[in-house]
Formats: C-alpha cells, sequence, structure tokens
C-alpha cells in the first residue's frame, strides 16, 4: 500500500464511516446495496477515489444516477464522522466492475469443463 502514514490512516478512516453510512443513512434504496472495497487519498488528502461493488441484482444505472445527487450530502455526513482532518476530500466513486468480470469469467471456465466432461474429454492428448 503506497502512500503516507496519514494518507492511509485518512483513507481507512472514509472506509470504515462511508460503509456505515451507506447502511444507516441508504439501506432501503440501491445506495444501501453498495460495498465499498477501497478508498484510496490523494497525497494532499484534497481527493478520495472510492471503488465500489453492487450486490446482485441493483441496478447500476439508477445506484450511479443515485450516488451524484446525494454526493453533497454523502461528504457532508462524512464530514460529521470524521473530524480530525482538515479538510473533507472530494470523493470520487467508481465502480469496480472486476467482480462482474471474474464471475462472467468464471462461469465460461465452468461451462467448458461440463462439455468436456460431457464429451468424456479428459483434456490429455
Amino acid at each position: 500500500m503506497a502512500g503516507s502514514v496519514r494518507q492511509q490512516r485518512v483513507a481507512q478512516a472514509i472506509f470504515k464511516s462511508l460503509s456505515v453510512i451507506m447502511i444507516r443513512e441508504y439501506g432501503g434504496s440501491p445506495l444501501g446495496n453498495m460495498v465499498i472495497q477501497e478508498v484510496r487519498v490523494s497525497p494532499d488528502l484534497r481527493s478520495a477515489m472510492v471503488r465500489y461493488a453492487l450486490m446482485p441484482g441493483t441496478p447500476r444505472r439508477l445506484t450511479q444516477d443515485r450516488l451524484e445527487e446525494e454526493m453533497k450530502h454523502i461528504r457532508y455526513l462524512l464530514a460529521r464522522e470524521i473530524r480530525h482532518i482538515k479538510f473533507m476530500p472530494e470523493l470520487d466513486f467508481r465502480f469496480n466492475d472486476r467482480a462482474e468480470e471474474e464471475a462472467r469469467l468464471q462461469e465460461l471456465l465452468d461451462g467448458l469443463s461440463r462439455e468436456r466432461e460431457a464429451r468424456g474429454d479428459d483434456g490429455a492428448q
């Protein structure tokens, strides 16, 4: 993990507080189905990149739209939770589609494996 100790501490504080805020404040909405996966803070502590994933069945576009609408409020709630920093970083939420890609690839590999078993092909030449 690169960065200063201060960056890491701020990123960890944002990670924890943001996870709680999303469940507490937005539990019944698509934003409540967000899973915060990673927070990276810039060296000047003015911006933070937040990677998130969605629970299965949560509409991605709707969630992104709600996130844009609620950005100021989320930042306000975060500033109330984290008081040991001078400025609350600007938040840049990014959907982490790696999990979806991994699931899709695993599904393809499982399909190939089932096909191979059905043909009786053990892979030996």
